[in-house]
């Protein structure tokens, strides 16, 4: 999502304007599951140090708490084996927290049940 390029518009915006663009992205959020259930990427990042939590730190606006709990939710909701697979740091570098060959055999696991 554009979340990354929020964090650097809340440096230059008032927080009614950051307001606004985050209430776009909300809805876009609220509509990921419907074509993308498994967004775990996208969701780690968003939940990672470096965009959220940051935001909400930094600016403590409640559009960044409202997205969030809905974030938090669709994350929540999904499948444990899409969940902590990596993270990011506070200067966005990506960071692993499982091993990568553990994490590729219980993805090929989950959806050869699906099957």
């Amino acid at each position: 999502m554009k979340l990354t390029a929020v964090r650097g518009y809340a440096f230059y915006a008032r927080e009614d304007e950051v307001a606004a663009l985050m209430e776009n992205l909300l809805v876009l959020l609220k509509k990921r599951p419907e074509k993308t259930p498994y967004n775990h990427q996208e969701y780690e990042v968003m939940r990672s140090r470096f965009l959220l939590p940051y935001l909400m730190e930094t600016y403590g606006y409640p559009c960044f708490a409202a997205f969030y709990a809905q974030l938090e939710r669709q994350y929540d909701a999904m499948p444990e084996v899409f969940k902590h697979i990596f993270t990011c740091d506070e200067r966005g570098n990506m960071r692993p927290l499982r091993d990568k060959q553990e994490v590729q055999k219980s993805l090929s696991e989950f959806f050869e049940g699906i099957k």
